[in-house]
Formats: C-alpha cells, structure tokens, sequence
C-alpha cells in the first residue's frame, strides 16, 4: 500500500480511531508481506475466502473484507452462508475480480434498513421490536401476567359479593387472561400455517436483492456464471516466480525438504510412490494454472432431501439449465438465509421431465426419474453448515499456490455460552438439555471438520467479536452497523499482521501428506 493511499484511509469517516491507530501501526509491517503467489497485472494477491453465516452482522464482514482489500487481497473462490452468503453473492457480481468491492458493499448494507425485511404482520415487527429493545422482555411481561393472575385468583376472596351469581362472575374472572392468551397463540399458530411457517414471506430482501445484482448488469444466474467463474489462463493471472515450469520446480524443492525436514515421521514406500507421481505429473510441469477456477458458493439446506445445498453447484437439482438463464441469483441468497420460523422457506417446484434435472439427481442423489422430489424446501443453510471451510478443502494438492482465508462471527454471549458447562447447568431443565442438544447438532458439520483439520484454526481462520450486538437485531442503526464494520476491520489487521504465507505452504503441505498417511499421524500430532 503506498503512503498516499494510507493517508486518504485514514481520513474515511467511517473507521474509528482504534480502527486508524492500528492501521497505522502495523500498516508497514502488512505492506511488506506476501499472502499467496497468484497476481494479476496490478500485483493483487488471490485466496480463498470463506465467511460464516451472523444474520444481521454482514457489516463485520465487509468490515474484515475491507480490512483485506486495501492491502492488495483478491478473491479467487468465495464461499458463505446467510449474512456470509449475501456477501459471497456480491463480491462475485460487482465490479471485476480485480478491483476492490467492500466499499460498494458497505454503501449498500449501510444503505439497507434490515427492519424493511420483517415484511410479515405488523405485530410481529412490533414484538420482536420490543424483545430486542428489552433483553428481559419475556422475563417482565411473565412477572405482570403473574402477578395479575394473582390478583385475578385473590379478587374473589377479597371483595365481598351481595349475591351466589356475583360471587361466580369474580372466581370466573381468572380465565379471562388465560382466553386472552390462548386466542393470540392460535392467532400466532394460524399466521405461521399461512405463510408457510414463517413469520416473514421474505419478499422484500429478494426483490432489494434482485435490484442491487441488476444494478451490477446481473439478471440471471448464466449471466453471474459467465462473469465470475473462469478457470486455467482465462483467469490473466500470474504465478509470483514466473509462468514457466517455476511452480513445478519449486514445489519439488518444497516437498523434498519437508520429507528432509521430518524424516523421523515419513513413511518412505508411500513418500516414494507420491513423489515419482509428482515428478511425472506433467500437467503443472506445463501450465502453473492447472485445475485453478474461480467460483463462488452459497449454502442453504433443503428439508425435503434432508441435505446440505451448494449453490450453484447443485442448482441443477431444482432448477434446469433453461431456469438457470432467467432466474435472478438473489434466489441462491433467499435461500441461504431463511431463518426457520423467521422467514418462510423458500420453496421450488421440480421440473422432473428436464434432462439437466434428471441427470443432477442421478449424479448427486443416484435417484432416478420417478423418485425425484416433486420440490425443494429451502432453509438457512446455517441449520447444517454455517462456515462451510471444507468446500476448498483438497486433500490431493500439487503444492499451495493461494491460501484459504475465513472469517467467523462471535460474541460475548456466544464466548460466555462455549465455556465448558457442569452438567447441573446443561440438565438444568429439559429447555437447556434441548437447547444444548440443537445447538451442538446446529455446529456438528464444520466442528467436525475443524476439529479434524486444526490446520485451519492455526493458519486460516479470524474471528471477529461483535460485541453485545444481536444477530437477530433487523433494528440496526447506522451506530452499531459501523461499529461492527471497524470490529471486522480491525481483526483483519490482526490476521494479516500474523500471517506467514511461507509457513502456511510448508505446513498445508504437511496436511495433505498426512491425509495420504505419508506422514504418520501418531507422530504428528499438531499436525492436521
């Protein structure tokens, strides 16, 4: 980053003056470094990013994209979940791959008021308006109500009645709250039969969302796809030490001194297998570009397979190649980030005649034509995997050209939640038994991965505290939207400022050679 480009940063209003100082302080030391070997023209670096699902705590995220940006980070694969999902969509459709997008997308959810997609019954905004406005909402409201229904049972031994009809009227006036309050439930029950189970239709984020892709000249998934997914030279990139047979000679080099490097730990007929099968593989010797793609990925999970969905990977099992040339991808992000019983699922018809349909069910579910599902029901991908990291997981890699990058979404309560629990507190009472069992079931995929792969935690992976703010929080003021973006900024700089891309290679390196048993395991323990 040059000098003149700091100074105007730091003159943005938007970031804070914790945000400017440790720009400031780490802004040489970030300058100097290399964060992958693929560059375009302009010496952008490339990587892979991931970002986890937060609701409404999107800001953080292009807060911590921004932080990427202006220190020359690219996006060649991206990938994400909900609030990660619409900015995967929107950093695949603006702009080019080579220029910077997070202030485009900070103008636009800066711009958003999240409260206008609360499109339900009026009631419903006001409520939820009200619990958020009051963390002890329920807990005050089920005080009154008691202490009225007390009032209510005492009344008819307090006042004195004149008459037998009289007396029965007072002991009947208890039920009245319980008539009341049974009525608003089946009212609340009978609005979630209607609409599908959700208290929002979600109408009004899909069409904001249809605009702003058609502000960007995308209509259509086809015209998304032929924009942002390129692959091999088509990309017009560079690698960092020549675009000869570089690559391929460097990662011999690389591979033979890790196998010098831990010679104790190898397995050496594998290693031998595994390094005459890179010294012949002639594809890299010729094209440093081989295999590379860009793509981007949402998340969303269809109760009616009962599975996790990528799109547009998986479109095909909904929608035929024909749909694909008139539907906006707004409809991906829909999907993405239906919030079960929030927002209605977004449903879709299947064309069980189209061959792309019945070819994509053979390929992913190896259903045939009669046993197609007639429709998809779509709910927010986060219910099966809201950090979906393992999607650019490769355990057959040649040698890192890029690293992965990902971003999660914590907070104080999140932090206070993860500690270790006594089994008194989690068996509680049967709500906390079953709010610890979904929410373990909730994180099972990516924990499980992570926890495999702990690679990722050490080398890939920041997370940013938001703080007291509520993911469920579509009151959002302009305040706390920049106060999340400078939280996502500043751990940004954090990330990059540790970041060792040389140290990063060796030790994806030794990742791979550990899933190909290469490696022992049993002597290797940090390593995975």
């Amino acid at each position: 980053m040059k000098p003149e480009i700091l100074n105007k940063i730091l003159e943005e209003n938007v970031l804070s003056k914790e945000s400017k100082d440790k720009l400031a302080a780490l802004y040489a030391n970030i300058s100097s470094k290399e964060f992958s070997d693929l560059l375009d023209a302009q010496g952008n670096q490339y990587v892979e990013f991931v970002q986890e699902g937060g609701g409404v705590w999107g800001s953080a995220l292009v807060g911590y994209l921004y932080g990427l940006e202006i220190f020359g980070i690219r996006f060649l694969k991206v990938a994400g979940t909900s609030a990660g999902a619409i900015n995967t969509m929107l950093i695949a459709a603006c702009k080019t791959k080579e220029e910077a997008k997070s202030e485009v997308i900070k103008d636009i959810l800066f711009n958003w008021n999240f409260a206008d997609f609360m499109d339900g019954k009026s009631y419903v905004k006001t409520t939820i308006h009200s619990m958020l406005n009051n963390k002890n909402f329920i807990k005050i409201n089920a005080i009154i109500a008691a202490i009225i229904m007390l009032i209510l049972v005492i009344a008819p031994f307090a006042i004195s009645s004149e008459t037998t009809l009289r007396a029965k009227l007072l002991f009947l006036v208890p039920i009245i709250p319980i008539i009341i309050a049974f009525f608003y439930v089946r009212k609340l029950y009978n609005d979630l039969k209607k609409a599908n189970s959700g208290l929002n239709p979600g109408n009004t984020f899909l069409n904001q969302m249809k605009d702003v892709l058609k502000g960007f000249g995308i209509e259509t998934v086809a015209a998304l796809n032929d924009k942002f997914v390129q692959s091999g030279k088509d990309l017009n990139l560079n690698y960092r030490h020549g675009n000869e047979m570089q690559y391929y000679n460097i990662a011999l080099e690389s591979i033979e001194e890790i196998r010098e490097n831990n010679k104790e730990h190898i397995d050496e007929i594998r290693y031998k297998i595994f390094y005459e099968s890179t010294v012949n593989n002639d594809y890299y010797k010729k094209d440093p570009f081989y295999l590379l793609k860009s793509e981007y990925i949402v998340i969303t999970t269809d109760i009616n397979a009962k599975i996790k969905v990528e799109l547009p990977t998986m479109a095909n099992l909904y929608w035929s190649e024909e749909e694909m040339k008139h539907i906006s991808p707004a409809e991906f992000v829909r999907a993405s980030m239906s919030v079960p019983f929030f927002f209605e699922p977004l449903q879709k018809q299947i064309d069980k005649n189209d061959d792309s349909v019945k070819y994509a069910w053979k390929y992913w579910m190896n259903t045939k034509q009669e046993d197609i599902n007639p429709v998809g029901v779509f709910i927010d991908g986060g219910s099966l995997s809201n950090f979906p990291i393992d999607l650019f997981h490769s355990t057959d890699i040649f040698y890192p050209r890029m690293p992965l990058f990902g971003v999660q979404l914590t907070s104080d309560s999140d932090i206070l939640s993860e500690k270790g629990k006594t089994s008194q507190e989690i068996l509680k009472s049967p709500l906390s038994f079953a709010g610890n069992i979904i929410s373990t079931l909730k994180g099972f995929n990516d924990k499980t991965f992570l926890t495999k792969h702990t690679f990722y935690h050490l080398f890939s992976i920041q997370t940013v505290n938001c703080g007291t703010s509520n993911w469920l929080n579509f009151f959002m003021q302009k305040e706390e939207k920049e106060e999340l973006f400078n939280r996502g900024f500043v751990a940004a700089l954090d990330f990059l400022n540790n970041f060792d891309w040389q140290k990063y290679k060796c030790e994806r390196m030794m990742l791979s050679m550990k899933e190909k048993k290469i490696l022992k395991e049993e002597d290797t323990k940090t390593v995975g």
